[in-house]
């Protein structure tokens, strides 16, 4: 993403398919970063996944063969994934320490991917003196609950992404045998087959003005701006995302000005006052003709 992007503001994310993707990742070794921002008036949601290259190793290096006798990779699996969602790839790399691919997709309304979320809705508080409004603003985590969704699915729902991501998408042939469409991540990478995503990082981010106060941890940007990211687990508590700035109180600067008018006027009349006095004296001073 350039330096120009990231100095977008980044609207409300409800997203969680961060969630999605991050349950391949084990929690170690792989970090996932979600934009969601406008360019040119077009609005577009971003996923770039980055993978510790011993992550995808351990992954691959398990992997289960496909019915065209071709083994899964990460590279594919997530390519697959993001694809059926509308989702291009717009850049792939491997470095000598990570696997790093990113998924663009221009979006109108509601995406198909931010249905498992909690929206990020703003409850504000104001704590004012005669000049200064502190705002507080509050919302919860959007990965709040989700953990819950996906203890709870059971095979045979409804395909959603998440049951995609865990139960797969079979279908059958014309003797009715199963045919694997999309596989379970379990099934690609038997590798992440019991293993707990409890620590599981998963990071909100979105930019704002630099001079806010914030539960998350701040990154300059430069032109006043910060990137605040709030990060959690992937585990059952709650967490909440907290601003907090200031708004100058018109009624209080108001009546400053109202005052230092009022003082400017008073002072003036004084003077001018003083002069008309003095003038007066010095006609009366004068000797009579």
């Amino acid at each position: 993403m350039t330096g120009a992007r990231r100095k977008k503001a980044l609207r409300t994310i409800t997203v969680v398919c961060v969630i999605l993707v991050a349950l391949l990742l084990t929690g170690c070794g792989a970090r996932i970063s979600v934009y969601d921002y406008t360019e040119n008036g077009v609005r577009y949601n971003m996923y770039e996944v980055a993978i510790d290259n011993a992550v995808v190793a351990e992954m691959e290096r398990s992997a289960s063969v496909d019915r065209y006798g071709e083994k899964y990779t990460v590279a594919g699996y997530l390519e697959d994934l993001f694809a059926e969602y509308g989702y291009a790839l717009v850049d792939a790399r491997k470095t000598d320490v990570e696997y790093t691919a990113t998924f663009k997709k221009a979006v109108s309304g509601e995406p198909e991917l931010y249905r498992v979320g909690n929206p990020v809705e703003f409850s504000t508080a104001r704590n004012a003196d005669p000049f200064v409004a502190v705002v507080t603003a509050k919302a919860q985590n959007p990965f709040d609950g989700v953990r819950e969704k996906f203890d709870s699915l059971q095979s045979g729902q409804p395909s959603t992404v998440l049951d995609r991501i865990k139960f797969g998408v079979v279908a059958h042939d014309e003797y009715n045998e199963p045919v694997i469409v999309f596989p379970s991540v379990y099934h690609a990478f038997p590798y992440l087959d019991g293993i707990s995503p409890d620590g599981l990082r998963l990071d909100y981010s979105r930019n704002g003005s630099s001079r806010m106060k914030s539960s998350g941890t701040v990154t300059a940007l430069g032109n006043n701006t910060s990137k605040y990211t709030f990060s959690r687990y992937f585990d059952h508590t709650e967490n909440f995302i907290v601003f907090e700035y200031k708004r100058p109180v018109p009624y209080g600067w108001y009546a400053v000005a109202v005052a230092a008018g009022g003082l400017t006027l008073a002072t003036i009349a004084i003077v001018i006052k003083k002069k008309g006095k003095v003038a007066q004296m010095e006609d009366s001073s004068e000797p009579s003709a």
